[in-house]
């Protein structure tokens, strides 16, 4: 069984807290030596909760990893565990602890939202959900669904789209009221009133009310024909058609009408994925995934944090299905309860369909983690395989590669960038400005290797598995003198040569090739292509500021702002010479376009 490290003797602050605790529900933060929130909890019984932290001894690895950081703990005191609850929820949202369980999206999928606040709402898609009174249905997958729905909408109902202020005074309506996709408010052809009946006939398919909605229009139907509106009768029997024909293609997931989610979960080695299916008046609507790290078991702590995650952005249903009861089960319904307005029922079916649509979701959750998670064995076994091609020591789980762009000599720049598990890691990429300004690549690669690896020493941050350099013979050794001016020759080094893709190692001079269709030579491709397209991009960057501030702002009278917008509309300094005069005044105006024309004047 592992130790239990903690820094109960070392923190000032530690021990003297953790002997002074409250009998009092509330919430409480654990703090790193640098004061970084790490975990943000939630407590019955402030000191019993606190103190379990460091008094057990079977801890699973995340808590073990979690105790042998707390540096300090502060607290907040409530009046009621639900208050608690409802804090602990405000303080991961705002500040996304790294011990909590925070849900990442397998996919961001799209609602259709109905403004239904304003006076005449419009429907759209969106991808955010925001507290702004609106409707939001969904989420759809796959997305293309909600396209579609949105479509049948301005179909079925001519409910807008725009986003123009509504006041009936337009000149004329857009082709859309031409195409029967909208009844013009805009222009007045329609009265507020009327046009709310059309969203609320909306609102009701997107509700998934198919009885209720059936009865809407067949009554304005009726309505419309004895009033001798043929047209408009015969509108709405073609949206009952619609309806019917739709609602008929949705699958019949239970013939139980309660709103109800049903989660579902797979682990796989320390992972999880939560697949969440949602079901709307007897009809699956949708599915969303969540994955999870840190996870050994799917357990009922795990689902309470994971039902708290979703509940705080989302709608709540009327019921959860799960495969386990939640932890502190009374009061997270108490808590969803508050939210909806009305009772939910949280529990763990045992027959029937229901044990069929929870099988159904864990089902997709080992299938999305599987599909998720197989490229990372893959890049496994590729990183295996350039462990062995190279002969190095240990497995080069990151790798950095250098690459160094200049335009003549001028804007030298070099790129850093980093590969983790065979992964893109742009959060740790780095790029320099370098001081050479003779052409030199040899001494630009050694000057940046040796600002990379010396600023890494002087952090005490931890070095690369694998140093990789883009170029030849010549690029590696001006490396490896860097390295081994600064005592880390022991680093493993390597330069792929872009001709023949042949890649070199310190103390050989033969180098080694890859076979073309190898996974391990297509990887070290993408890594220098990376880094390639790393320092091209700062170095572009960098000759259009010098392109700007050494031409066109010399022009006497030109500043910056007048330069940017000559440079927005022309694209270069070039065309600046070359415009017309009357194409200057239009992008600048009379009096700055006078100050160009002098200057063009003097060119050659």
């Amino acid at each position: 069984m592992a130790v239990l490290r903690t820094n109960l003797e070392k923190s000032p602050f530690l021990k003297r807290k953790l002997g002074d605790l409250p009998l009092r529900p509330g919430c409480y933060l654990y703090r790193d030596h640098g004061g970084n929130l790490l975990y943000v909890g939630k407590a019955k019984v402030l000191r019993n909760r606190v103190k379990s932290y460091f008094q057990q001894k079977r801890l699973d690895a995340k808590t073990r990893r979690l105790v042998a950081r707390i540096w300090d703990v502060e607290l907040i005191v409530c009046e009621t565990e639900l208050e608690a609850l409802i804090l602990e929820n405000n303080l991961i949202k705002e500040h996304f602890p790294p011990f909590n369980i925070l849900l990442r999206d397998d996919k961001s999928y799209p609602y259709v939202k109905l403004t239904w606040k304003e006076a005449f709402p419009k429907v759209f898609v969106t991808r955010k959900i925001r507290k702004d009174g609106s409707l939001y249905f969904g989420p759809f997958f796959p997305a293309s669904t909600a396209y579609r729905t949105a479509e049948l909408v301005y179909r079925f109902f001519q409910i807008r789209d725009c986003d123009i202020d509504i006041d009936g005074k337009r000149g004329r309506a857009c082709l859309k009221y031409q195409l029967h996709r909208c009844t013009a408010p805009c222009i007045a052809a329609v009265g507020q009133e009327a046009y709310r009946e059309q969203a609320k006939e909306a609102r009701l398919f997107l509700e998934g009310k198919r009885d209720e909605l059936k009865a809407r229009l067949e009554a304005a139907m009726w309505k419309a024909a004895e009033a001798a509106a043929f047209e408009q009768a015969a509108l709405h029997r073609d949206a009952l058609e619609q309806v019917d024909a739709w609602f008929t293609r949705q699958k019949v997931a239970s013939a139980d009408l309660d709103d109800t989610d049903v989660f579902g979960s797979a682990v796989l080695d320390g992972r999880a994925c939560v697949h969440r299916l949602l079901l709307r008046e007897g009809r699956m609507v949708g599915r969303q995934e969540y994955l999870l790290d840190d996870v050994e078991a799917f357990d009922g702590d795990v689902l309470a944090q994971v039902i708290q995650r979703v509940y705080s952005a989302d709608p709540v249903p009327a019921r959860i299905l799960a495969e386990v009861e939640p932890a502190d089960g009374e009061l997270l319904g108490a808590w969803l309860s508050g939210l909806r307005g009305s009772r939910v029922r949280m529990h763990v079916p045992q027959k029937g369909e229901k044990v069929d649509l929870l099988a159904m979701a864990q089902e997709n959750a080992r299938l999305a983690l599987e599909r998720k998670f197989e490229p990372a064995r893959l890049n496994e076994a590729v990183l295996e395989g350039l462990q062995a091609f190279l002969g190095l020591s240990h497995l080069p789980r990151r790798l950095e590669c250098f690459d160094i762009s200049h335009g003549q000599g001028r804007e030298v720049v070099a790129s850093c960038v980093v590969f983790s598990d065979g992964v893109p890691d742009k959060v740790r990429y780095r790029r320099f400005k370098l001081t050479n300004e003779q052409n030199d690549d040899f001494a630009n690669m050694q000057e940046v290797v040796m600002r990379r690896y010396r600023r890494i020493q002087d952090e005490n941050k931890a070095f690369p598995d694998l140093v990789l350099i883009d170029g030849g013979l010549g690029q590696l050794h001006a490396a490896e003198a860097a390295l081994k001016e600064l005592g880390l020759d022991h680093l493993e080094l390597a330069s792929l040569a872009k001709k023949e893709e042949l890649v070199f190692r310190p103390g050989s001079s033969e180098p080694l090739k890859i076979p073309k269709s190898s996974p391990v030579l297509q990887l070290l491709q993408r890594i220098r292509d990376e880094a390639h397209r790393f320092a091209i991009t700062y170095h572009r960057a960098l000759r259009a500021k010098r392109t700007l501030q050494t031409e066109l702002t010399q022009i006497p009278g030109i500043g910056p702002a007048t330069a940017k917008k000559l440079l927005q509309a022309f694209g270069s300094v070039t065309h600046v010479r070359l415009v017309s005069e009357s194409d200057l005044a239009q992008a600048i105006g009379g009096a700055a376009t006078r100050k160009v024309m002098a200057w063009r004047s003097t060119q050659v």
